[in-house]
Protein backbone atom coordinates (compact mmCIF):
# COMPACT_ATOMS: atom_id res chain seq x y z
CA UNK A 1 0.00 0.00 0.00
CA UNK A 2 1.31 3.02 -0.77
CA UNK A 3 2.33 5.77 1.29
CA UNK A 4 0.29 8.93 2.52
CA UNK A 5 1.45 12.02 0.47
CA UNK A 6 2.89 15.18 1.52
CA UNK A 7 -0.44 17.69 2.06
CA UNK A 8 0.39 19.94 -0.63
CA UNK A 9 -3.08 21.92 -0.43
CA UNK A 10 -2.27 25.49 -0.16
CA UNK A 11 1.36 25.58 -1.93
CA UNK A 12 1.57 27.83 -5.29
CA UNK A 13 3.46 26.87 -8.34
CA UNK A 14 3.17 29.12 -11.55
CA UNK A 15 -0.34 30.44 -11.87
CA UNK A 16 -1.69 26.85 -9.91
CA UNK A 17 -2.42 26.53 -6.40
CA UNK A 18 -3.48 22.98 -4.38
CA UNK A 19 -6.79 22.97 -3.86
CA UNK A 20 -7.44 19.37 -2.75
CA UNK A 21 -6.14 15.67 -3.42
CA UNK A 22 -7.22 13.46 -5.83
CA UNK A 23 -7.86 9.67 -5.40
CA UNK A 24 -5.69 9.08 -8.81
CA UNK A 25 -2.26 7.71 -8.16
CA UNK A 26 -0.03 7.54 -11.06
CA UNK A 27 2.10 4.48 -12.12
CA UNK A 28 4.60 5.07 -10.31
CA UNK A 29 2.78 5.70 -7.10
CA UNK A 30 2.81 9.42 -7.00
CA UNK A 31 -1.01 11.03 -5.94
CA UNK A 32 -2.91 12.98 -8.18
CA UNK A 33 -3.66 16.89 -6.80
CA UNK A 34 -6.56 19.26 -7.91
CA UNK A 35 -4.95 22.73 -8.62
CA UNK A 36 -6.94 26.02 -9.28
CA UNK A 37 -5.08 28.09 -12.28
CA UNK A 38 -5.72 31.98 -11.54
CA UNK A 39 -7.94 32.41 -14.42
CA UNK A 40 -10.33 30.09 -12.02
CA UNK A 41 -9.80 26.80 -13.88
CA UNK A 42 -9.25 23.56 -11.92
CA UNK A 43 -6.45 20.68 -13.53
CA UNK A 44 -5.93 17.80 -12.11
CA UNK A 45 -1.52 17.34 -11.93
CA UNK A 46 0.51 14.71 -11.00
CA UNK A 47 2.18 15.43 -7.78
CA UNK A 48 5.48 14.66 -9.55
CA UNK A 49 4.77 17.60 -11.97
CA UNK A 50 4.34 20.16 -9.14
CA UNK A 51 7.94 21.99 -8.64
CA UNK A 52 8.97 25.37 -8.01
CA UNK A 53 12.46 24.51 -9.58
CA UNK A 54 13.32 25.85 -12.97
CA UNK A 55 16.63 24.04 -13.67
CA UNK A 56 14.61 20.64 -13.28
CA UNK A 57 14.79 18.33 -16.07
CA UNK A 58 11.38 17.03 -15.84
CA UNK A 59 8.28 18.83 -16.99
CA UNK A 60 6.95 21.11 -14.35
CA UNK A 61 3.01 22.23 -14.77
CA UNK A 62 2.55 25.78 -13.73
CA UNK A 63 -0.86 26.51 -15.32
CA UNK A 64 -4.16 24.55 -16.71
CA UNK A 65 -4.56 24.01 -20.15
CA UNK A 66 -5.78 27.30 -21.54
CA UNK A 67 -2.91 29.41 -20.07
CA UNK A 68 0.08 26.92 -20.50
CA UNK A 69 -0.91 27.38 -24.12
CA UNK A 70 -1.13 31.14 -24.35
CA UNK A 71 2.41 31.50 -22.14
CA UNK A 72 3.94 28.97 -25.00
CA UNK A 73 2.53 31.15 -27.83
CA UNK A 74 3.81 33.97 -25.56
CA UNK A 75 7.17 32.46 -25.46
CA UNK A 76 7.43 31.96 -29.05
CA UNK A 77 6.51 35.57 -29.80
CA UNK A 78 8.99 37.04 -27.41
CA UNK A 79 12.00 34.79 -28.84
CA UNK A 80 10.76 36.10 -32.73
CA UNK A 81 10.76 39.37 -31.46
CA UNK A 82 14.17 39.20 -30.18
CA UNK A 83 15.61 37.15 -33.07
CA UNK A 84 14.07 39.83 -35.35
CA UNK A 85 15.96 43.15 -33.34
CA UNK A 86 19.14 40.77 -34.14
CA UNK A 87 18.82 40.48 -37.55
CA UNK A 88 17.72 44.58 -37.88
CA UNK A 89 20.88 44.94 -35.53
CA UNK A 90 23.39 43.09 -37.76
CA UNK A 91 21.95 44.46 -41.08
CA UNK A 92 22.53 48.06 -39.57
CA UNK A 93 26.12 47.07 -38.73
CA UNK A 94 26.60 45.79 -42.61
CA UNK A 95 24.96 48.54 -43.98
CA UNK A 96 26.83 51.49 -42.10
CA UNK A 97 30.33 49.17 -43.74
CA UNK A 98 28.97 49.91 -46.93
CA UNK A 99 27.70 53.56 -47.16
CA UNK A 100 29.44 55.35 -49.90
CA UNK A 101 29.70 51.55 -51.75
CA UNK A 102 26.38 51.23 -52.71
CA UNK A 103 23.44 53.34 -53.67
CA UNK A 104 21.50 55.54 -51.40
CA UNK A 105 18.76 54.33 -52.33
CA UNK A 106 19.36 50.83 -51.09
CA UNK A 107 20.14 51.86 -48.19
CA UNK A 108 17.16 53.84 -47.54
CA UNK A 109 15.17 50.25 -47.72
CA UNK A 110 14.07 48.36 -45.10
CA UNK A 111 16.63 46.28 -42.68
CA UNK A 112 14.91 42.85 -43.30
CA UNK A 113 11.95 41.02 -44.78
CA UNK A 114 9.66 41.91 -41.95
CA UNK A 115 10.88 45.11 -41.66
CA UNK A 116 9.50 45.47 -45.21
CA UNK A 117 6.20 43.62 -44.39
CA UNK A 118 5.36 46.20 -41.64
CA UNK A 119 5.80 49.23 -44.17
CA UNK A 120 4.28 47.53 -46.55
CA UNK A 121 7.08 47.37 -49.24
CA UNK A 122 8.09 44.91 -51.11
CA UNK A 123 11.78 45.17 -51.22
CA UNK A 124 14.55 45.13 -48.65
CA UNK A 125 18.26 45.33 -48.16
CA UNK A 126 20.36 43.65 -45.45
CA UNK A 127 24.04 44.38 -46.93
CA UNK A 128 25.36 41.05 -46.90
CA UNK A 129 26.20 38.90 -50.30
CA UNK A 130 23.60 36.77 -51.98
CA UNK A 131 24.59 32.68 -52.11
CA UNK A 132 25.85 33.66 -55.92
CA UNK A 133 28.16 36.85 -54.44
CA UNK A 134 25.65 39.44 -55.35
CA UNK A 135 25.37 42.94 -53.13
CA UNK A 136 21.73 43.95 -54.54
CA UNK A 137 18.32 44.51 -52.12
CA UNK A 138 15.88 41.06 -51.61
CA UNK A 139 12.15 41.04 -52.61
CA UNK A 140 10.49 39.58 -49.45
CA UNK A 141 9.20 36.75 -51.28
CA UNK A 142 12.05 35.94 -53.47
CA UNK A 143 15.33 36.17 -53.69
CA UNK A 144 18.08 38.81 -54.38
CA UNK A 145 17.44 41.11 -57.36
CA UNK A 146 20.60 40.43 -58.89
CA UNK A 147 20.25 36.83 -59.78
CA UNK A 148 17.07 37.71 -61.23
CA UNK A 149 18.79 40.33 -63.36
CA UNK A 150 16.13 42.94 -61.88
CA UNK A 151 19.09 45.00 -60.99
CA UNK A 152 22.90 44.92 -60.58
CA UNK A 153 24.90 43.73 -58.24
CA UNK A 154 27.24 46.59 -56.42
CA UNK A 155 29.57 44.16 -55.99
CA UNK A 156 29.99 43.42 -59.72
CA UNK A 157 29.45 47.43 -60.41
CA UNK A 158 32.45 47.78 -58.37
CA UNK A 159 35.04 45.37 -60.11
CA UNK A 160 36.70 46.82 -63.02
Amino acid sequence: MPSRPRDRVGEIYGRLTVVRASERRTKSGNAYWWCQCSCGREREVPGDKLSTNTARKKPVVTACLVCSRELQVEGVCTKNDREERQRRDNAERQRKALMGQVPDSWLRLPLTDAHARELGQVLFFRGTYCLRGHLAPYRINGGCLACSGQKHSAHESLMP
